[in-house]
């Protein structure tokens, strides 16, 4: 429900009457104590009470509002490319768009959204489990909500492609005459996570191999823990592992661990594409300013965004009624020069850079 005067009275211990003439910028609200207005003023900010807003929507359940809520705060590279995506379809769908952190209390951060009166809500986040605080409220408002990065079994989820682009690596490597290849993901044992990115590519990765070595017993699967990626003795012995396995290749899950494989590389003395043929994930910028340049799967997360968004407001506008319809969005493997190619290959998902 949306954030009235009472909420903010009760919430302050102030009476209703004060809340109102200092919301309301009443000249009354001026005998009050500056600390009371003060109090006030940050609880109607806090419980996400949007005079302006509501009153827009005066008439209308739901406003031309639309929420993006993240796990990251804009630390990460992709975050900020997927957002950039939502604001850009928004825009041309004339919403306005909130952002949030899903770090915040979840039942404050529905007060806000319920203040704004939102029409739909667009999740960018690792695991369904983060949506669960929210799924009562937006189903019992009828808000259409749906995931970016993340698949949506109840709902609107628009995802890349990763099982397919990591075999697609896998193939490209035997094209090019690689004999032995070694999956690293971030993790700090070899059980699969539970977490659907990581899933999916490793899956990609089995696939790979049995589609294009056959004759593998098995594949191997390298964990290494990122949180010690800085830890020159400790990438030392990935490396170390790595070189045991005679590999020739190495496919990643992220650009950012193919960087600190290629940086430890680099640091001992090993030459990449000659000692081993080097692939990341995601096209992010690290992947072109590494030394050499990283070959990577890339993913459109501008186009992830614009096309969650224009999901929901499809939904919203009744141009689709299918609240509940998941995308896989095509990836695509970008040359450059941390792949040595020993035979001629003909592949037509490759762009070369």
């Amino acid at each position: 429900m949306a954030v009235t005067l009472k909420d903010i009275s009760r919430e302050t211990g102030i009476n209703l009457c004060s809340v109102s003439q200092v919301l309301n910028d009443h000249p009354r609200a001026q005998s009050l104590r500056p600390e009371t207005r003060k109090l006030i003023l940050e609880t109607a900010l806090r419980l996400g009470y949007s005079k302006n807003q509501m009153a827009a929507s005066i008439g209308k359940k739901h406003s031309n509002v639309l929420a993006f809520i993240h796990s990251d705060m804009g630390t990460v590279e992709y975050t900020g490319r997927i957002q950039n995506g939502v604001i850009e379809a928004a825009s041309r769908r004339g919403y306005t768009l909130t952002v949030h952190h899903i770090g915040e209390s979840p039942e404050k951060l529905m007060r806000k959204l319920m203040g704004w009166r939102v029409a739909g809500v667009i999740f960018h986040v690792s695991k369904l489990s983060q949506l669960e605080p929210f799924l009562a409220d937006l189903v019992r408002e009828k808000i259409p909500f749906g995931t970016v990065n993340l698949s949506n079994p109840d709902g609107i989820g628009i995802t890349t492609d990763d099982a397919s682009g990591i075999r697609d690596a896998v193939g490209f490597m035997k094209e090019s005459g690689h004999k032995k290849l070694v999956y690293a993901f971030s993790g700090k044992s070899r059980k699969i996570p539970d977490i659907e990115y990581k899933t999916r590519r490793i899956h990609g990765f089995c696939e790979g191999i049995r589609s294009f070595y056959p004759d593998e017993p098995e594949p191997f699967i390298l964990p290494v823990d990122y949180s010690r990626a800085h830890d020159r003795k400790y990438m030392e012995n990935v490396l170390q592992e790595i070189i045991e396995t005679k590999a020739d290749g190495v496919i990643c899950e992220s650009d950012v661990l193919a960087s600190a494989l290629n940086n430890i590389a680099f640091f001992k003395g090993f030459s990449v594409p000659e000692t081993f043929s080097l692939i990341g994930f995601g096209g992010s910028m690290i992947s072109e300013t590494s030394f050499p340049m990283l070959t990577t799967v890339a993913q459109d997360f501008e186009k992830l965004g614009k096309i969650a968004t224009d999901s929901i407001a499809d939904v919203i506008e009744k141009k689709n009624i299918r609240s509940s319809q998941n995308q896989l969005i095509p990836v695509s493997l970008v040359l450059r020069e941390s792949v040595k190619i020993q035979k001629a290959h003909k592949r037509s998902n490759i762009t070369k850079h």
